[in-house]
């Protein structure tokens, strides 16, 4: 490919990830307006945004596999088709069963979007590196800009809808422009290659140890982003008495700090800084720190900071450097090891609303410090993984030394 070529391509990539960004939390931003609209309470809104998890669920390893055989242009198309009709269907339908169903039609855009955006980035020169980066920078900055969009659209007494119109617009622009643009050579996966995640291998037990922790933290570490992108806007304005624009704009100051954070941990991965271990323990306390006082304190400006803070802690790449340990202890299975990585967190997609949306009729509060406990879990686990890294590492030492 020319330069010019992978140049417009990168661009028309990422332009669907910040459409992915906004469609992330235009269920959650929206929650009041659709409630109004459906005829029915917060928690059965909170339901519906748990079918994104189950389309991801479905669809995540049926699509990955598709996409080696059928092409990756053919499945961006199809996660551009399949977000498209639930941004119009939302604004459509009343009935939130139609939604319910929609809301899986996001999920399974989801996965069709990564199936075929991620494989294309590392048949592009391997720039997997720097593309992962931009592809969370880029979702982060359509997170940033909805808060505000929805905030400013509610103070002028615009309709909920027009969210949903502005999303659905970029992408019939970018399909056009996608449309005529080559993709790279495709890549075909070796045949021979022992796709199996233990096969062969001797596990001791600081490995599999290592193995539950990390599926856990697939969990966790999605669990947290979304749960706090789904209340505080809700509990800032419920339990923080803040406006309408200063709630929704917190949510703005999570996705910069988001932004902040993916340029942070990058620098600091390349110039190896910091060793991964030592990097996500002390991530994960920091987000447990900071939602503490997110959840607990008073003043709207405080929280507002804290909102950035734990952007950069819990949202700024932390779970990528959990798959990035992940995929180090079973090199010869990058594929199986992302995919159960990532289910774990398409699990954490479905769950979360569904709890939350229970806790929620005790109290937004209740709802939304559920995020104490799951971020108090990541920091555990990890406190146990790190003594299980060292113990490994104290004992490759000592075969060593008796070689």
């Amino acid at each position: 490919m020319s330069r010019s070529n992978k140049i417009r391509l990168s661009f028309t990539l990422y332009l669907n990830y910040f459409v992915h960004g906004i469609g992330l939390l235009i269920l959650t931003q929206n929650m009041k307006a659709l409630s109004g609209e459906w005829g029915t309470p917060l928690a059965t809104v909170s339901y519906v945004i748990s079918g994104v998890g189950i389309g991801r669920l479905l669809a995540y390893y049926l699509l990955g596999s598709l996409s080696d055989r059928y092409g990756r242009k053919n499945f961006v198309y199809f996660g551009m088709l399949s977000y498209f009709i639930f941004f119009i269907g939302m604004i459509v339908t009343t009935d939130f069963r139609v939604a319910y169903l929609l809301a899986i039609l996001a999920g399974v855009a989801n996965s069709a979007l990564d199936s075929g955006t991620y494989p294309t980035f590392l048949e592009m020169d391997n720039r997997n590196g720097a593309a992962n980066i931009l592809i969370k920078a880029a979702m982060s900055v359509g997170e940033f800009v909805l808060p505000i969009f929805i905030g400013l659209n509610e103070n002028l007494g615009g309709w909920y809808g027009l969210s949903f119109i502005f999303a659905g617009t970029i992408l019939v622009i970018n399909f056009l422009l996608i449309m005529r643009t080559p993709f790279p050579r495709q890549s075909r996966p070796d045949k021979s290659a022992n796709h199996h995640l233990i096969a062969g291998q001797n596990l001791s037990g600081c490995k599999i140890g290592l193995m539950i922790i990390l599926s856990i933290y697939g969990y966790t570490s999605m669990a947290a982003m979304i749960l706090f992108t789904q209340w505080i806007t809700i509990y800032g304005t419920d339990i923080l008495h803040m406006s309408n624009m200063s709630a929704h704009f917190m949510l703005s100051l999570y996705s910069v700090g988001s932004i902040t954070g993916v340029l942070l941990i990058f620098t600091i991965m390349k110039k190896r800084l910091i060793q991964d271990m030592n990097l996500i323990v002390g991530l994960n306390g920091l987000s447990l720190l900071t939602l503490f006082i997110v959840c607990f304190s008073t003043q709207p400006l405080l929280v507002s900071i804290g909102s950035f803070i734990f952007g950069v802690t819990a949202a700024g790449g932390v779970m990528q450097i959990g798959l990035n340990i992940f995929i180090s202890l079973f090199p010869q299975a990058k594929g199986r090891v992302t995919g159960i990585y990532f289910s774990f967190g398409s699990l954490a997609s479905f769950t979360v609303p569904i709890f939350t949306g229970m806790l929620s009729n005790i109290s937004t509060a209740a709802a939304l410090r559920a995020d104490l406990l799951i971020a108090l879990v990541s920091f555990t686990i990890w406190i146990i993984g790190q003594r299980l890294l060292s113990a490994a590492g104290e004992k490759a030492k000592t075969q060593s030394s008796h070689a």
